[in-house]
């Protein structure tokens, strides 16, 4: 019996599902876009500016690691200040450009082609540069020796060769460096761009780039593995503790407590089973990436510690419950854990690492941790061992002791069981950290090995010609004018009765021009440019604007997203003027907005000087502007959560054969969206779906948040609901209609409502 089935038949392991994991899974392709002209990788055109900048960056910084700036003849601070902020204004632009591009095309892998691009380069540039460096200084080196400068001469010589020994860790610091500022760029307003374009599930977490992984030549270095995820893994195939068998053993593990003994797949097909094993092997796989899961799943003792401090504090007796509960299954787990790794013969080699910390360092070199490792667990390799440090004693000037190690062995031994249990908690933790940074370095590397930075004119000329070239350029390379109109928004305000504002002004002597003027259509105007509207025309008490988008702009696509962030805005600006209005008894503005879409350029002619615009939205935003008198009256006094109702007098048959709007609505302050209008929207922003109860009535939500022209964000909520048919004389409800509405919510609570639920 093996020891699962041990474990099986007389354990009871809880699943899975019982406790609060997080799993974390990226992905990261590149296989829609197009290949280059070689038919294998990517060509990618970067801005020259941009590369320049970018190689004068990491000369700095690698200067400034080697302490070369002398030597380079480069400034110090000074120009490293410079150089990271024009580097980063430049890398900002051209995340940018992939972002507008992706948009343009609807593919996010463009958007990942950038970022994947500038981590390439930069990466390349920082060891280009250091090979420069080391050649520059032999160069120095050999003037001095020429020339009789002997003492300068060895002084540069020994720095050559503290340079030369120390490349590992000055590529790795100069590599995190350079990875924070961009890391920086991603994360001041392009994060908040990638999500309300693409979702917040596209945009690549900060330690994709902080992967200290990335900036490695040597992966089975055993120094930097221990420094940074506190684990050592094995690098021989047959070791049981290297990466690949260690991802075989945990996802076994983590697959049993995900399927279960409680679970029977005798009586499903073999396809059916195979399925789900690859469900399960998926999902084991994300879970396994997240350090945190490893205490969740197994630190009973650290459970235990959280459940005293509460019994101290006299906290819920159920919550003190919960984790006397959550402790018992993570001990279980852990035993699980335990029993496996030991018959494995693993938790001795975990043992002996976390022992040996202390005194390794004493003999690496000419050791490595790895081989000081195998003499305390494997008698059979402590006489090599000693054999190679005897040997080579003269050649570091010292002899080395193995009475430590002899110690160890012993001590090793004596470690506890608790301890011992300790120690493999804090091994996994680290290698889900190990596992994790692979994982994604993997990803990033083949990413960056299907790039081709094209620089050749020759090159950049043919993929350009046959459509294969990704250009990331700063806005004054790309090509300047304006261009053409491709789609347009219209935007209606209509006031209510202002025929009977205007005669009550007048009665009182009062100027119901200037009232307009100075309460509406000056405070509008002011506030166009931050959405990119321009007016239309004004039709007496309504104000008609317009939004466009343009070829190759896709920075400006988010015409309808704007048009309703305007409109909220102008309710604002007539809210703030009507508290005024009231204190000084000036008669109070209401407006009913309509916002349409449509995906042509508007028809433009003009009467002299006067531009005149012919479209067939102008028609439908005066139709969801408006607000029925009978309606009104109807609903005068009711209380009513939101400003738009529409209803539905006419046949199908009618408004099927119309492109006019036959419906019947209310709307006092409200903002209609037409269908056409609303779809568009989805597609410039990613629109979060939600469904809520308000008033004993379910309704359906729809959340996102959009840049307005100077970079400002502004969050929307859409309502969906059904248009209702109605009765023309008595205006009684009688059926629900397959045609949906769209209101833009103005309510403050609502939104802040929706925040609270992280929608």
């Amino acid at each position: 019996m093996n020891m699962l089935s041990f474990f099986k038949k007389f354990s009871k392991l809880p699943l899975l599902r019982e406790f609060p994991l997080k799993a974390v899974s990226i992905s990261f392709s590149l296989d829609r876009l197009v290949r280059g002209v070689d038919n294998v990788r990517h060509d990618v055109y970067l801005s020259p500016d941009f590369r320049k900048t970018a190689s004068q960056l990491v000369s700095q910084v690698v200067a400034l690691h080697t302490r070369s700036e002398e030597i380079m003849s480069l400034d110090k601070a000074s120009n490293l200040v410079r150089e990271r902020d024009e580097f980063k204004r430049l890398c900002r632009e051209i995340m940018l450009d992939g972002i507008n591009k992706a948009k343009l095309r609807r593919e996010i892998q463009i958007d990942y082609l950038a970022q994947a691009a500038i981590i390439k380069l930069l990466t390349e540039e920082s060891r280009a540069r250091f090979e420069k460096l080391l050649v520059h200084l032999k160069s120095v080196v050999r003037e001095c020796e020429v020339s009789g400068k002997h003492e300068d001469g060895i002084r540069l010589k020994k720095e050559l060769t503290q340079v030369t020994e120390s490349r590992k860790s000055i590529l790795q610091e100069a590599g995190r460096e350079l990875f924070q500022y961009v890391t920086e760029v991603r994360n001041k307003d392009l994060k908040d761009m990638r999500e309300s374009n693409f979702g917040a599930d596209t945009v690549l977490p900060d330690y994709v780039f902080s992967n200290p992984m990335l900036h490695m030549e040597d992966m089975s270095d055993d120094f930097f593995i221990m420094e940074e995820y506190d684990v050592l893994m094995g690098h021989r195939m047959e070791d049981p503790d290297n990466h690949d068998a260690m991802v075989a053993l945990l996802r076994e593990l983590l697959t049993e407590l995900e399927v279960g003994y409680h679970q029977d797949m005798s009586g499903q097909e073999e396809t059916e089973k195979l399925s789900a094993q690859r469900n399960h092997q998926k999902k084991t796989d994300a879970l396994m990436c997240h350090a945190d899961n490893i205490d969740r799943l197994m630190n009973c003792f650290e459970t235990k510690l959280q459940r005293r401090g509460l019994k101290k504090r006299k906290a819920d007796k159920n919550e003190i419950a919960e984790l006397a509960e959550l402790a018992k299954k993570q001990k279980n787990v852990l035993n699980f854990f335990y029993r496996t790794f030991k018959k494995r013969q693993l938790l001795q080699r975990i043992v002996a690492l976390y022992e040996m910390l202390p005194v390794y360092r004493d003999y690496c070199p000419p050791l490595v941790p790895q081989l000081v490792l195998q003499y305390l667990i494997y008698p059979k390799s402590r006489k090599n061992v000693r054999i190679r440090l005897r040997r080579l004693k003269n050649y570091y000037g010292k002899s080395f002791s193995l009475r430590p190690l002899r110690k160890l062995i012993i001590d090793i031994e004596k470690v506890g069981t608790r301890k011992r249990k300790e120690y493999l908690i804090r091994f996994l933790r680290g290698f889900a950290r190990y596992h994790r940074d692979f994982i994604n370095f993997t990803m990033i590397r083949e990413a960056t090995e299907c790039i081709n930075l094209a620089t050749e004119e020759k090159i950049i000329d043919l993929s350009r010609a046959n459509n294969a070239l990704y250009e990331f350029l700063l806005p004054s390379e790309r090509e300047s004018g304006e261009k053409p109109v491709i789609n347009h928004v219209i935007i209606k305000a209509d006031v209510r009765g202002s025929t009977d504002i205007v005669h009550k002004m007048k009665a009182k002597r009062l100027n119901p021009a200037t009232h307009f003027s100075l309460n509406f259509f000056d405070p509008i105007t002011d506030i166009l440019p931050e959405y990119g509207a321009i007016k239309v025309c004004i039709e007496g008490d309504a104000y008609i604007l317009a939004i466009y988008e343009r070829e190759d702009t896709p920075d400006g696509w988010y015409s309808v997203a704007r048009a309703c962030g305007l409109a909220l805005n102008m309710l604002s600006i007539i809210r703030r003027y009507n508290a005024k209005n009231r204190k000084y008894q000036l008669p109070e503005l209401e407006l009913g907005i309509g916002i349409t879409y449509r995906d042509n350029a508007p028809t433009i002619f003009f009467d002299g000087e006067h531009q005149i615009m012919i479209s067939s939205a102008i028609n439908l935003a005066d139709r969801l502007s408006g607000c029925s008198k009978a309606l009104r009256r109807k609903m005068e006094g009711k209380q009513y959560p939101f400003n738009l109702r529409v209803f539905q007098t006419a046949s199908d048959a009618d408004v099927a054969a119309t492109a006019d709007d036959l419906s019947l609505r209310y709307n006092v302050n409200g903002i209609e969206l037409g269908e056409n209008a609303f779809h568009k929207l989805s597609e410039e922003i990613d629109m979060k779906p939600a469904e809520i109860r308000i008033q004993k009535q379910t309704q359906k939500f729809h959340m996102g948040k959009f840049p307005s022209v100077g970079r400002r964000y502004q969050e929307l909520l859409i309502r969906e609901s059904p248009i209702f048919r109605i009765e023309p004389d008595t205006l009684k409800i009688t059926e629900t209609t397959s045609r949906n509405y769209y209101e833009v919510c103005t309510n403050t609570k609502l939104y802040e409502h929706m925040r609270k639920l992280n929608i």
